[in-house]
């Protein structure tokens, strides 16, 4: 089946998926972590996108971005996924493909889609197992939302700052999102399929997470 081609342009906001070759755990400690990082926030100079989110993990990294100034995604991934992996071979003395295949990109429709997005990106560490509490894995941009520990390479996505115009209430209501349970977080690899749309089981997932929103907002009123 012909892969389908991705839709690019200005101010669109996409959620990005990278693995790692063979779903290897490539990334494997600070220093690649670390050198991730520094490169996002060069791309973000060069290329003027706005990113919103990063949660690397061992063998895979999400990102929450959006494109600006006629810099348009695949432009913006391919220079950075071709960095990393020259500058991740050589400190390693490796040779070969370091990301597994073609980025995986999915279109933000709207602050519904946008929130569920950010909270699927920051339980990543919890359904792998690798921590308890999102705030134990400082690889991630759960801090920066959830407590408003500053980071230098993020701003707030707008469907965060519609959860409410208080800014203790919206820190407390994520927080809550985040750590509340709901089924489809029990279902693996939500996002694996579809050329740049919702699948099915994401849009389930997305208005079990806008029952979870409006549940949480009552609380508050």
């Amino acid at each position: 089946m012909a892969t389908l081609p991705r839709i690019i342009g200005d101010d669109i906001h996409y959620h990005i998926i990278l693995r790692c070759n063979n779903k290897e755990h490539l990334l494997k400690g600070e220093s690649d972590f670390n050198r991730l990082y520094l490169m996002l926030g060069e791309g973000k100079i060069k290329f003027g996108f706005k990113l919103y989110n990063y949660e690397f993990l061992n063998s895979h990294a999400h990102l929450m971005l959006s494109t600006h100034q006629g810099n348009f995604i695949d432009q913006i991934m391919h220079d950075i996924c071709l960095k990393y992996a020259k500058d991740y071979n050589q400190r390693h003395q490796r040779s070969g493909h370091f990301w597994a295949h073609r980025y995986r990109s999915r279109i933000i429709l709207n602050d519904q889609h946008g929130i569920a997005c950010l909270r699927y990106q920051h339980r990543n560490v919890l359904s792998a197992g690798i921590v308890s509490k999102p705030e134990d894995w400082p690889w991630s941009g759960y801090c920066y939302y959830a407590f408003g520990v500053e980071d230098s390479l993020l701003e707030p996505h707008p469907s965060y700052l519609s959860l409410s115009e208080d800014l203790i209430q919206r820190r407390r209501m994520y927080r809550d999102l985040v750590n509340t349970t709901i089924p489809s977080d029990k279902v693996p690899n939500i996002l694996e399929k579809g050329n740049g749309e919702m699948t099915c089981r994401f849009i389930r997932m997305v208005r079990q997470v806008e029952c979870l929103r409006r549940q949480s907002l009552k609380s508050y009123t």
